[in-house]
């Protein structure tokens, strides 16, 4: 009886026991499905991470070379503008070199034609008039030949003498610019338009002569243009100095024109204007309106 209990315990043990490494067995197979579940959870997630994180740097890379490729393109643009401004301004260089050289030997050529307009011909000229009155007083002759005779070599000699003057005035060598301006002022002035001038710049100021003639053809050539073109009825020139420059104002009350147009007008009288100015550093500036005036201001660096 003994033995059929412990028979039947040891049973019932083995029977407890089995089912509980059942449910074991049962427990670690289902952790273990859930680990694999977990684990391609994980996997597929990384996967997608990795995916999305290829798209990014793929995304990046068109972007990179996009930007690199328009960094190129506006430095190959920018080289291209800065070669064509250089060789726009070599070009302007070289016009304004031939240009001023132009002007140049024009200067020098009127100097020697006004010299020797003055200094040989017209001394002739009077010599000629001496020896023809010495020699009518002295043999008492009157003849109405004679006498047109010397009303002929008088108006030669007063031709010349304003050819000699128009070339090189004579004023401008002898009392300097400031006396010049004002006078050409008053012998441009006539019914049809009033040169008016004013100047802060003592009379005996004097400057080099080669600039002191520079800035008389510039304001001839500018008086000339307005008498041409402006259809002015007044016109004012002011002369001042300031910090070691020459400042010069021309203001006429005329048609004037669209400054946005200028290059469109500006003859080449205008180009050798600012020829001249650029020679010596200076500065030339146009304001005008339509039917308002003109205003012209030229600054030019003082020669030491």
């Amino acid at each position: 009886m003994f033995g059929f209990k412990f028979f039947t315990s040891l049973l019932l043990l083995f029977a407890v026991e089995g089912t509980v490494i059942a449910k074991s067995k049962d427990s670690i197979n289902t952790k273990a499905l859930q680990t694999q579940i977990g684990s391609k959870t994980t996997l597929n997630q990384v996967s997608k991470s990795d995916q999305l994180r290829n798209k990014k740097i793929v995304s990046l890379s068109i972007i990179l070379v996009v930007i690199i490729f328009l960094l190129f393109y506006f430095l190959y643009q920018n080289n291209k503008l800065k070669q064509k401004i250089k060789r726009k301004d070599t070009k302007q260089k070289i016009l304004l070199n031939i240009i001023n050289s132009s002007i140049d030997s024009q200067e020098v050529e009127r100097k020697k034609i006004a010299s020797f307009l003055h200094d040989n011909i017209n001394s002739l000229l009077s010599s000629a008039g001496l020896h023809l009155n010495t020699f009518t007083a002295q043999h008492d002759i009157k003849s109405n030949e004679i006498e047109k005779a010397r009303v002929i070599l008088s108006e030669v000699h007063e031709l010349l003498r304003d050819m000699s003057h128009d070339l090189v005035p004579s004023l401008l060598v002898r009392f300097g610019l400031i006396y010049a301006l004002e006078d050409l002022c008053e012998k441009n002035s006539n019914s049809a338009i009033e040169f008016e001038f004013s100047s802060s710049i003592p009379t005996s100021r004097r400057y080099v002569e080669k600039f002191e003639m520079k800035i008389y053809f510039i304001v001839s050539e500018l008086f000339s243009n307005i008498i041409k073109h402006s259809s002015a009825k007044k016109a004012k020139l002011t002369l001042s100095e300031k910090y070691n420059q020459l400042i010069l104002h021309i203001h006429d009350d005329g048609i004037g024109f669209k400054t946005r147009k200028l290059k469109d007008v500006e003859g080449f009288g205008l180009n050798r204007i600012r020829a001249r100015v650029k020679k010596y550093k200076g500065s030339l500036s146009i304001v005008s309106k339509e039917n308002e005036g003109t205003k012209i201001k030229i600054q030019i660096p003082l020669p030491h």
